[in-house]
């Protein structure tokens, strides 16, 4: 068998399709693991607004804003009310990120529960980028953040020397001080109230012998 034949028996005969690539959808998105913690205001209004572009539109074969409405915990009245704005999924996210589950993290894995990955890999990069900024700017507010010092007490002194006295045991002496300098006070004022015994005339009767 020359090379030619060769080759030819290699190449697909003309009723077999060849085998297409495997396609792995949202692989530019970010994942939920990799932002789990990052909270659902980090995303900034471009990205949310064309989140709504593609789940605003209600289709029979893929999940639209009302699917992950009820994904989030939403309820049936909750649900009607929010399709009365003209963008549903603005204010669904809103309504979302004042509970305390709303991150970015959730919001990618329920959209990959629900088969968008159409709107992941749209909008994977931008996620990304968002994130980046918000981590960056908590990052940077941490550094900038005054070093705290401990604070400086000019009191007594919390030494286990002093535990169990009383104001009664006064062990830093004030109540001695206190005592001897009303002792000189007292002292002061008994001298400076006593008769003067020099300039006083004693009258002292005399008998006749």
């Amino acid at each position: 068998m020359d090379a030619g034949a060769a080759r030819a028996g290699s190449a697909p005969s003309a009723g077999s399709a060849p085998s297409a690539p495997s396609a792995s959808p949202a692989a530019s998105a970010p994942s939920a693991s990799s932002t789990p913690w990052v909270p659902l205001a980090a995303l900034n209004m471009r990205v949310r607004r064309r989140l709504s572009l593609f789940l605003n539109v209600q289709s029979l074969v893929a999940a639209d804003w009302t699917t992950l409405a009820e994904e989030l915990g939403f309820e049936y009245l909750e649900i009607r009310h929010l399709e009365a704005y003209p963008n549903p999924t603005g204010r669904l996210l809103d309504a979302w990120e004042g509970r305390p589950d709303a991150s970015v993290g959730r919001l990618l894995e329920l959209l990959a529960k629900l088969g968008r990955h159409d709107a992941l890999e749209e909008l994977g990069p931008s996620i990304e980028e968002d994130c980046q900024k918000y981590i960056l700017k908590q990052q940077q507010e941490e550094s900038e953040k005054p070093v705290q010092v401990p604070a400086v007490d000019s009191s007594v002194p919390r030494t286990v020397g002093l535990a169990g006295i009383t104001t009664l045991d006064d062990p830093l002496g004030v109540a001695e001080w206190w005592w001897s300098s009303l002792m000189i006070t007292c002292r002061a004022r008994n001298v400076t109230s006593r008769p003067n015994l020099h300039s006083a005339s004693v009258q002292v009767p005399i008998r006749s012998g």
